[in-house]
């Protein structure tokens, strides 16, 4: 057997064809699904990108492997052993595949963009030190990675990780893509109302009209300043979808070759991506900064040869970890008692499937929040809500406003209290026992960390006075400088 494993960067489900999306930006991908399991609801433990690949190659939550942010103690890996002793219970996916005799082998900048050599623990082959580490098109990858399939694709037990960065900011595809999506309808959402009254009321870094943080222009050439109303939102999202088309194509350009070398019957083929972006979602635009739906909420396509001919959907809830154990499930493998996944190998097998009751994901960049996600709710709890105006709680109904903009939390006490009651226990069942973690949002809070890494509370307010917003500038002060912190020696922690 083998497994390819297509990862996308920044894909929000709902912007590709075979999750409804009106726009034709994934014809590539959506063949690929016509043939697949296709989990739609399937959500990333932790966002964003270096918080996320940590739960799913440890299969671990963040809470319990110590990855919930960027930088800081919460970005520091709780490696399962020490020395040269790897925890066999606790060992990472790709050290499982490894000592099970797999050619493990990875085409990815993301160990060097974001100082994670964990990452590269497992893979036999790591080929990120031949790519920019991190700004590496779509076509740049693809050079190495078809001319691995031309020389290996035929061997046998071999397990390929493609890493596509496109539709994470800048969007710099080749123009025509931007062109090809450009004369397609816009989204729905957001509609026109909605950007205004988010350029008017909302502050922060990645809102409409703080799009910009210090330094970014230069680097995003072909987006627009601010997104002050609908056309200018259009630009925007021209460009992410041009992303989408574009990397699009060069999934196209794998699966192809797989059919030419005669090895597509043998392959099992995943696509996912590392997290979604907030494109509207608590007033954050084309960024993975909150804990909104928009973030967590990922794709995941599975093509297991001689089960999924013809194509499923399965929508019971599922962390994108849950795919450790699945594989190792369905590969006959040992699957180690440490992962906190759960295998959906029955949905791949065409068996009932019923899923989790309820998920928690966390976000830990621009916001410290976490969230509680059942079949019909969302709740989600700021823990601190960086340079924004995020209130303490917000609770939206999926059901019946999936783009989460009314908070209904005053209106539904019952569910709040079911849904914080669930948070509550979740976080008692990891952080408290004798087996306890340490939550890393504390660690990171109480060693002065804040969610402000790519722009400061001081830049915020500047801006904020630069464009005359004298009443955010006085309600940003009051969040963040109202009340003198007390003394807490106890509550420090040495680095």
């Amino acid at each position: 057997m083998r497994v390819l494993y297509l990862d996308i960067d920044c894909l929000r489900p709902d912007h590709l064809g075979c999750y409804g999306y009106p726009r034709e930006v994934s014809p590539n991908i959506d063949r690929l699904a016509a043939d697949s399991l296709l989990l739609s609801n399937c959500h990333t433990s932790d966002a964003p990108c270096l918080p996320s690949r940590a739960a799913l190659l440890s299969g671990r939550f963040g809470i319990n492997n110590g990855v919930t942010c960027h930088d800081g103690p919460a970005s520091q890996l709780r490696y399962a052993g020490s020395g040269h002793s790897h925890h066999r219970e606790g060992r990472m996916l790709m050290r499982v595949l490894q000592d099970e005799g797999w050619n493990t082998v990875s085409f990815s900048g993301f160990a060097q963009r974001h100082v994670a050599w964990w990452y590269v623990a497992g893979f036999t082959e790591h080929h990120g030190s031949k790519l920019p580490g991190g700004s590496e098109r779509a076509d740049q990858v693809n050079a190495l990675v078809l001319d691995w399939l031309r020389e290996h694709g035929r061997e046998d037990n071999w397990f390929l990780h493609a890493h596509y960065w496109d539709v994470h900011t800048p969007y710099e595809p080749p123009d025509e893509f931007i062109q090809a999506v450009a004369e397609q309808p816009l989204p729905d959402f957001p509609d026109e109302e909605t950007v205004r009254r988010d350029y008017e009321n909302m502050y922060g870094s990645r809102t409409a009209r703080d799009w910009w943080g210090p330094g970014w222009k230069p680097w995003c050439t072909n987006m627009p300043d601010e997104i002050a109303d609908r056309a200018l939102f259009g630009q925007m999202v021209n460009g992410y979808d041009g992303a989408v088309l574009y990397a699009d194509r060069c999934v196209g350009e794998v699966l192809d070759l797989l059919g030419r070398l005669g090895i597509e019957d043998e392959t099992v083929v995943i696509l996912s991506s590392d997290h979604g972006e907030a494109i509207g979602e608590l007033g954050m635009y084309f960024e993975h900064g909150n804990a909104t739906e928009g973030v967590t909420h990922l794709p995941l396509i599975i093509r297991w040869p001689g089960l999924t001919r013809g194509g499923r959907r399965n929508d019971a809830l599922v962390y994108q970890l849950d795919l450790c154990p699945t594989l190792t499930e369905m590969l006959g493998l040992p699957t180690p008692q440490r992962w906190d996944g759960e295998s959906f190998a029955a949905a791949l097998q065409g068996q009932q499937f019923e899923g989790r009751p309820y998920l928690v994901c966390g976000c830990g960049i621009y916001s410290f929040q976490r969230a509680v996600r059942t079949p019909q709710w969302r709740l989600i709890r700021t823990i601190h809500a960086g340079c924004y105006p995020y209130e303490p709680l917000y609770l939206y109904n999926m059901e019946g406003d999936a783009n989460q903009t009314h908070n209904a939390a005053e209106e539904e006490p019952e569910v709040v209290a079911r849904l914080d009651h669930l948070l509550s226990e979740w976080w008692h069942e990891h952080c408290t026992g004798p087996d306890a973690s340490l939550d890393p949002f504390q660690l990171q809070m109480a060693a002065g960390f804040t969610p402000d890494l790519y722009c400061s509370l001081d830049a915020m307010l500047q801006r904020l006075k630069d464009t005359g917003r004298e009443e955010q500038y006085r309600d940003l002060v009051r969040r963040r400088l109202g009340r003198p912190p007390l003394p807490r020696p106890w509550g420090r922690v040495l680095l």
